[in-house]
């Protein structure tokens, strides 16, 4: 699917065709919606086209779709449960998005053009195979305590390599 639903004999400012569909939802939920497409509508820096609550539910319905193997559950509270989870990852990511660009650059710079380049989505497939593969080695009940116990284990890797 191309972004946005656009095929590509649409131009790129084009505004793609649209069908209505119907979607019951709450009070506080219009609520919300109205409020967000008008603060986005006021808030924006190119006045034209006009962002309106249609907008807001055709980029979540994007969202959505676009990252459907992310929802899993029975009800709509799993499902808003498993798409929070997702988000929070993300979110997370994207606060250590500037020490992961950093230290891939250093990476790849160090690595003379020897092999594929080295990239943030690198470090994290590098980073999650190293977790998944040493499990074990966290121990704890929060964040701070799984750190912990990760660097722990790094250093003694590190400290058996040494000698």
């Amino acid at each position: 699917m191309t972004p946005l639903g656009r095929d590509t004999s649409q131009g790129s400012d084009e505004r793609p065709k649209t069908r209505p569909k119907q979607a019951l939802i709450r009070p506080d939920q219009q609520t919300g919606l109205d409020h967000l497409a008008r603060r986005l509508h006021d808030d924006r820096s190119v006045k034209g086209e006009r962002i309106t609550a249609n907008t807001v539910l055709r980029v979540a319905i994007d969202g959505l779709v676009e990252h459907e193997d992310r929802l899993h559950g029975d009800n709509e509270v799993q499902l808003l449960a498993s798409w929070r989870e997702f988000l929070s990852l993300a979110a997370s990511l994207g606060s250590l998005e500037t020490a992961l660009i950093d230290a891939a650059n250093d990476l790849d710079a160090a690595r003379n053009t020897v092999g594929d380049p080295i990239t943030v989505s690198t470090l994290i497939r590098v980073a999650v195979a190293g977790l998944a593969r040493h499990q074990d080695a966290l121990r704890g009940a929060t964040e701070g305590e799984l750190l912990t116990s990760w660097l722990q284990f790094l250093d003694s890797r590190e400290a058996t390599a040494s000698c």
